[in-house]
């Protein structure tokens, strides 16, 4: 049975701690463009089938004090990945099971895309839009009758900030799965804080997608709730041992909270192992994004042995046909997500590039982020501008030779950049000694350049990096 079917017909480990099972079909139903609409008014899947996914909130597990650390746990935020809900709900009937001690904190499970969860079309992973690009300023201030995934994306806003209220931090885990066959990673935006929730965990850790995506659901969570989020890619789309390492990465994650220690109930399993055995030898590894194809043309395929993680030659491997024309990369490294799905739309992600980062220079970075000293003199160099809302305009030149990984260094991430190349090796010095003497002879800019000056690069320090958290 695959996990699609799964979902209808396993009731018995969906019941909700206070409420009704999972898949309860209670609610009041109207039917409208061949749809179910439940308690929310939103289409949630077709006229015929009862909902699996009827409410936002799926279940939660809480300790008599649960002012601590709040985990949220959500899963479907594409109506296709069904396996995180289904992992999550497992794990809360175990804990329900066998009420361990020493849990202290909250684990609440939050469903994502209600109506695309509950179509019968199990590829479907949005109706209109994808919901994990929306999270932007421009979208969320749309109402939310704009589109069915508009009133998703509020509704999901609505849940965190509540739970954001209780407790004293709260924690996020975005479950998901892919298309193609990869091992699963954690990716989440670079600051100290999340780094060292996702290093307790045995997976590969991939950075920078927040600078490649607008309006990721983390990004959303880390930057406007101040709290730590992160994403688990736990494997391919409808294979049961998806919702394994959902379920493994679970635990992992109320470890690595401090709400529950993992050793603390019998596991068939150590979590840790489960994880381990996924990844083999990329556990802790560190990869930065570096380049992703955005779908252009509805005429898109990934070339025939291209798979995850495979190494590719910068303008020379083919990486997949888009209009009759091979696509290659403008950067060398590894392929990473690439997209497989059976249906593709303009605009969706066609594939990532992404490259190791060695272990010194992660640890070099989390030393030298932390003086401040660094910040006040890089707000100060020719060629860089202050904001007041904390960012930096950069010389684009300049930017360009101190390249993606040199701002990650010191804990910068990249709001708004282009592809110029600034050379390698002696040209690369050169272009950074033209450029640093073109800022330093131009002079300031008389009350700093425009947001729209394209001959600045846009960066801001990661939010976690510098508030208390």
């Amino acid at each position: 049975m695959d996990i699609y079917n799964s979902a209808r017909v396993g009731a018995g480990i969906f019941a909700s701690k206070d409420g009704p099972s999972v898949m309860s079909t209670g609610q009041n139903q109207t039917e409208q463009r061949g749809h179910t609409k439940v308690d929310s008014g939103i289409d949630s899947g077709p006229e015929s089938t009862p909902a699996r996914w009827p409410k936002r909130e799926l279940g939660r597990f809480e300790s008599e004090d649960p002012d601590g650390t709040t985990l949220v746990v959500i899963g479907g935020v594409h109506g296709n990945e069904p396996a995180g809900l289904i992992a999550a709900m497992r794990v809360l009937d175990t804990l329900r099971a066998q009420e361990p001690a020493g849990f202290d904190g909250r684990l609440v499970v939050l469903a994502g895309n209600l109506p695309a969860l509950n179509l019968d079309d199990k590829e479907a992973r949005y109706i209109d839009f994808d919901l994990n690009r929306m999270f932007t300023d421009e979208q969320i201030a749309k109402p939310a009758s704009t589109s069915v995934e508009h009133g998703q994306m509020q509704a999901i806003l609505a849940a965190l900030r509540d739970q954001r209220t209780h407790g004293d931090r709260m924690i996020v885990m975005d479950l998901h799965t892919t298309s193609s066959d990869a091992p699963p990673v954690v990716v989440f935006e670079d600051s100290l804080p999340a780094r060292l929730f996702a290093r307790q965990m045995p997976m590969p850790l991939y950075l920078g997608f927040e600078e490649e995506l607008d309006g990721l659901l983390i990004d959303r969570v880390t930057n406007e709730l101040g709290s730590i989020a992160v994403v688990i890619e736990g494997g391919q789309h409808f294979d049961p041992q998806s919702i394994v390492v959902h379920e493994a990465a679970i635990w992992a994650g109320l470890h690595a909270a401090g709400i529950l220690r993992v050793d603390a109930l019998p596991h068939d399993r150590r979590p840790g192992d489960i994880l381990r055995e996924a990844v083999g030898d990329q556990a802790y590894k560190v990869f930065d994004i570096r380049y992703r194809k955005p779908i252009e043309h509805e005429d898109f395929a990934i070339c025939p042995g291209i798979e995850a993680g495979m190494r590719i030659k910068q303008a020379v491997t083919p990486i997949a046909i888009e209009d009759g024309q091979p696509i290659t990369s403008p950067v060398r490294g590894r392929v990473f997500l690439p997209n497989m799905q059976a249906r593709k739309r303009i605009g969706d992600d066609g594939f990532f590039i992404v490259r190791h980062i060695g272990e010194g220079w992660i640890e070099f970075s989390a030393r030298v982020r932390r003086q401040e000293w660094i910040h006040w003199l890089i707000a100060r160099m020719p060629g860089v501008y202050a904001m007041d809302d904390g960012s930096l305009f950069v010389d684009a030149d300049l930017a360009a030779v101190l390249k993606r990984q040199v701002f990650h260094l010191f804990g910068y991430r990249l709001v708004r950049h282009d592809q110029r190349d600034g050379g390698h090796g002696a040209m690369r010095v050169w272009h950074g000694i033209s450029a640093f003497c073109r800022a330093l002879f131009r002079g300031p800019i008389k009350g700093g350049p425009k947001y729209d000056d394209l001959r600045f690069w846009i960066v801001r320090r990661h939010r976690l990096d510098h508030v208390d958290h």
